[in-house]
């Protein structure tokens, strides 16, 4: 594939994403909802035209396809949408996770990173189980929300092991790691959505931080030796 098509279609990424950034900061909900998933499908055909799927790439790919799929779930409104949703996200966390650890950092780092993994889901926990009871969600929704909610958060936490990851180099390792938590961040807000705790334009924090989350993950693997 010639340099000048994949060139043009990384600026065809970034008009769309911003005409999604601005079409949410606005509120004008069509044009939000019709350009989101284009930028989760441009990124995957970016991702695509990078050579030959590597033992390393394809956890990610398969990783940006059910996030698609998640994007694509979310725009109806109503709890089974947004529980198909998540659950499709859910797989995409399991492919992240899956792609981020197919090779271990030491073992000092990696007994660290477990216990502030645990550490992270306990404080979440409690957090949630807070805020839900002086909020207008359902109880039975809660299990969901903490499952997915240890899940992001194992993902960043695994992202951000890069850093002592064996064939990471540094700028692939803060990449992943940025990306990894600005995906945690976009995710936590939507959870402080459920939960009745809205940051002013909130739906704008949540999809930038989501595509930049994505965006960075994205150009740290495609950084890595295939």
């Amino acid at each position: 594939m010639p340099d000048w098509f994949k060139t043009a279609l990384l600026i065809l990424i970034g008009m769309v994403t911003l005409a999604n950034w601005i079409a949410i900061w606005r509120g004008n909900l069509a044009a939000y909802y019709i350009t989101k998933p284009l930028v989760l499908l441009g990124l995957i055909v970016y991702f695509m035209l990078q050579g030959a799927l590597s033992p390393v790439r394809f956890p990610f790919l398969l990783g940006l396809f059910f996030s698609l799929v998640g994007d694509i779930l979310l725009i109806p409104r109503g709890t089974r949408w947004f529980v198909a949703g998540m659950a499709a996200f859910s797989l995409a966390q399991i492919f992240y996770i899956w792609g981020f650890n197919t090779n271990f950092p030491p073992t000092p780092v990696l007994v660290i990173g477990f216990i502030a993994l645990l550490a992270g889901i306990l404080v979440m926990y409690l957090t949630i189980d807070r805020f839900a009871a002086t909020s207008e969600l359902k109880k039975s929704f809660l299990p969901f929300l903490k499952g997915y909610g240890a899940l992001v958060f194992a993902m960043a936490v695994s992202a951000m092991l890069c850093l002592a990851r064996p064939g990471w180099s540094d700028l692939s390792a803060v990449l992943a790691g940025s990306g990894g938590l600005l995906f945690f961040v976009s995710d936590a807000m939507i959870g402080l959505d459920k939960l009745d705790r809205r940051l002013p334009k909130y739906k704008f924090w949540i999809i930038l931080t989501y595509h930049l989350g994505q965006f960075l993950i994205v150009t740290a693997v495609l950084l890595l030796p295939r």
